[in-house]
Parts: C-alpha cells; sequence; structure tokens
C-alpha cells in the first residue's frame, strides 16, 4: 500500500501534467477498487455517494465529520490512487476546518475541498443553497492550509455562490480563496458553456488548477473531458456516475429476481464467484494463512 504522501505528490504531478485528470466520486471501498482496476487515475470521496450508499438518504448534511471521515478511510485503504475528499463546509467555523482538516488527512486523503455553504449544506446541483460571505470562507481556507500536517495535500476551495448571486460573485469568490492559499479552485452548479468558459478563462491567472463538475441530470450542461482541458482546467469530477450506475443494475437484478424466480437475465453483468474472490483478495489472505499456519498435534 503506498504511502499517504506518495499519493499527494502523484496527485499534484497529474494535476501538473497539462492533461485533464478524470475523477468519478465513490462513496464506498469497492467502487474504489473497481476504479483503480479499470485504471482510474484518482477518485473522490463524495457526501452524495457516501450519504446514498451508507444511509440511502440525500445529500443534505446528515452525516457528521467522524462518519466521512471513516468512509474516507475505507476508500483510501483499499486503493493506491490518490483520493478527494469531500470536507463539506467543515462542519462548523475554521476551528471546526482545522479538526476536519486534521481528520481527513490522517485518514489518507490527498486533497481536501471546503465549500462556502452553511449548514445543513445540499448537493450543488439541488435547489435552496445558501453560502455564507466570501470573507468567513476565505479564514476557512485559511485555516485548512495553516494546519495542514503534509504540505503535499492540495486544499481545493468550492463556491456555490453561482446559484445564489450570479458567475460574477463565484468567480470573484475564487480569486479570494486562491489568495487564501486554495490550490484547487472549484464552482459547483455552473448553468451553460458559457459560464464553464468564462470561469476558466477568469482565473487562468490565479496559479491555481481548476475543477469541473459533471452530474448526468445537473445542473451544468456535460461537456468531454478533452474540451474542458482545451478551456484550461485541470481535473473534471464525474461525482455521481458510479452511484447512479449501480443503483440502476440492482434494481434490474432485484426487480428480474422478483418476477423470474432467477438472475439468468442479468448474469451477465455480474463477475463470478471465483473471479470476484479473486478481485477482493482472496488469494492473498488464503497465502498469509499458509504462511501463518500453525499445526496442532491431534
Amino acid at each position: 500500500m503506498k504511502a499517504a504522501t506518495q499519493k499527494r505528490k502523484e496527485l499534484r504531478a497529474l494535476f501538473s501534467s497539462g492533461k485533464i485528470v478524470l475523477v468519478p466520486g465513490v462513496g464506498d471501498a469497492l467502487a474504489a477498487k473497481i476504479a483503480q482496476v479499470a485504471g482510474i487515475q484518482c477518485l473522490a470521496m463524495g457526501g452524495y455517494s457516501v450519504t446514498a450508499v451508507h444511509l440511502a438518504q440525500p445529500d443534505v448534511g446528515l452525516l457528521s465529520m467522524s462518519e466521512m471521515a471513516t468512509a474516507l478511510k475505507e476508500i483510501c485503504d483499499a486503493t493506491d490512487i490518490p483520493v478527494i475528499a469531500d470536507g463539506d463546509n467543515g462542519y462548523g467555523n475554521a476551528l471546526n476546518v482545522i479538526r476536519t482538516e486534521y481528520e481527513f488527512e490522517k485518514a489518507g486523503a490527498a486533497c481536501i475541498f471546503f465549500e462556502d455553504q452553511v449548514w445543513p449544506k445540499r448537493c450543488g446541483h439541488m435547489e435552496g443553497k445558501q453560502v455564507i460571505t466570501s470573507e468567513e470562507h476565505a479564514q476557512k481556507i485559511r485555516a485548512a492550509v495553516d494546519s495542514r500536517i503534509d504540505k503535499e495535500t492540495l486544499i481545493m476551495a468550492r463556491t456555490d455562490s453561482r446559484a445564489v448571486y450570479g458567475i460574477e460573485d463565484a468567480i470573484a469568490r475564487c480569486k479570494q480563496y486562491a489568495n487564501a492559499g486554495a490550490e484547487v479552485l472549484f464552482a459547483d452548479g455552473l448553468c451553460s458553456r458559457e459560464e464553464i468558459e468564462r470561469f476558466a478563462r477568469e482565473l487562468k491567472g490565479e496559479g491555481a488548477f481548476l475543477a469541473a463538475n459533471m452530474i448526468e441530470g445537473g445542473k451544468t450542461p456535460i461537456i468531454p473531458a478533452k474540451e474542458l482541458e482545451q478551456m484550461g482546467y485541470s481535473m473534471v469530477f464525474w461525482a455521481c456516475s458510479a452511484v447512479y450506475t449501480v443503483s440502476k443494475a440492482l434494481y434490474d437484478l432485484f426487480t428480474g429476481l422478483k418476477e423470474n424466480g432467477t438472475t439468468d437475465a442479468t448474469v451477465s453483468n455480474m463477475i463470478e464467484f471465483g473471479r470476484f474472490n479473486h478481485f477482493i483478495g482472496l488469494d492473498h489472505y488464503k497465502e498469509l494463512e499458509r504462511k501463518y499456519k500453525v499445526d496442532r498435534d491431534d
């Protein structure tokens, strides 16, 4: 298993490469491991997916910082690729951000983002969002930057002000957050290609990496990664794709089983017993059992 510092250095190198990084969102360790085997280079632990997987509830601030840190650790421990962690709004003021930073770094995060919503927050593509002042969030970003245990850990600032005050305010806030020390900037809920292009164009000189977010059926138009790269983005979240896909696959499985009394209709989509056991590492544990076996006299 790679050390957290190594993963953080790898993430910085990926962002600096000039090629956009695809970052799917995952809510559990199994999805994270599958993503790594599929060749994904970086993952996001997002509140939307974690809340859906663990509570089957919407992303409206129902999970505590400690619950999110536990989910993050499980995901980081399951993979050798860097994980970007959803720090929500830090779960309080700047002092709470310091503890969140500590706990998330300890869990293995390569990058942590903090958003400027009030608590309880909600998914960036839902209605009814509210934001704190930019000055207050800038102080939270400073607190996160100052309290890093490992200076390789990236701090991302997210703003949700587009839905409240418009694109101009979102851009102005991100400039302020970059000045506070954020190395990655992210405005969620942008509503048109023009806004996505403008965000990149006006923040290009801030010396920070830029992040976009694609959610199927959300407020932001879906734009291919290569086009985002050409605009100047370093990474793009596909925040909910995995949980949507798994939900559809399970629904098809369970309805087919109920109707037919068998899984024949969906068995072609499954990894069979032996392959799955190999995938999740049973061979490794069998080897350990042989290594540490103790012969007992009957």
